[in-house]
């Protein structure tokens, strides 16, 4: 009996030593995912660099930190990228949930005027900064939004938040804290209103994406939304 016993201790603390190293593993393709961009991006973009060429390198990179979270999901973490598979959906579900993600996403865009709307000064300037930018440049403008659109939720949609589920055991506290990560990889823009916008953007892709798990309709919107609101 003692015996058995310390077997069946060995073996639960062998599975819990596991379990930590690949937790362990699961943190560190989020935090490449997080801060890949933001760490090589300074070495690259040159004090002075044109704005399009600072677009460029960041576009490029964008799709560099796919590359390595395709690769790490492969040789180290030893699965594929996509953890939940896409699920097919008709034509018409495809119209039909965009139409619903656009004025989802619409009443994110008006609850992230609330604080101006109560009288905070927000900072617009980077935005319209980029925006008055990319309205010269139609061919840079287009794919600046086809980057978005794919990488952006390739990367937080589709490779971090079915691995925050695998961390996480309450099943909202992944959707809310994959919408807090991809509000802070929005600081830049220096702008309260468009950190509660991209949060309240990130909730509503992340439960879209649990729900019906088809990551095509949201680069198709997310892709539609950027280029309109840039547009206008």
């Amino acid at each position: 009996m003692w015996f058995n016993n310390n077997i069946a201790e060995a073996d639960s603390g062998t599975e819990k030593i596991a379990k930590r190293q690949s937790n362990a593993i699961i943190l560190t393709g989020i935090a490449i995912a997080v801060l890949f961009k933001q760490v090589v991006g300074p070495y690259l973009i040159f004090k002075g660099a044109p704005p399009l060429f600072r677009l460029l390198v960041s576009d490029v990179l964008m799709w560099v930190t796919i590359a390595l979270l395709y690769l790490y999901a492969v040789k180290v973490e030893g699965r594929e990228f996509f953890i939940w598979k896409d699920k097919p959906r008709t034509f018409w579900f495809y119209i039909a949930a965009i139409a619903v993600l656009f004025v989802a996403g619409s009443c994110c865009l008006f609850i992230s005027t609330i604080p101006e709307r109560l009288g905070y000064h927000d900072n617009y300037t980077m935005m319209r900064y980029w925006r008055t930018v990319l309205k010269g440049d139609m061919p840079m403008l287009v794919f600046t939004c086809i980057t978005a659109g794919f990488t952006e939720e390739l990367q937080m949609r589709a490779f971090i938040l079915p691995r925050l589920y695998m961390l996480l055991k309450p099943p909202y506290f992944p959707i809310v804290v994959s919408a807090l990560i991809f509000s802070f990889l929005h600081l830049g823009y220096g702008s309260l209103g468009e950190c509660i916008f991209t949060f309240g953007f990130g909730v509503v892709c992340a439960l879209f994406y649990r729900k019906y798990q088809n990551i095509q309709i949201l680069i198709i919107f997310h892709f539609l939304y950027d280029l309109i609101v840039f547009l206008s």
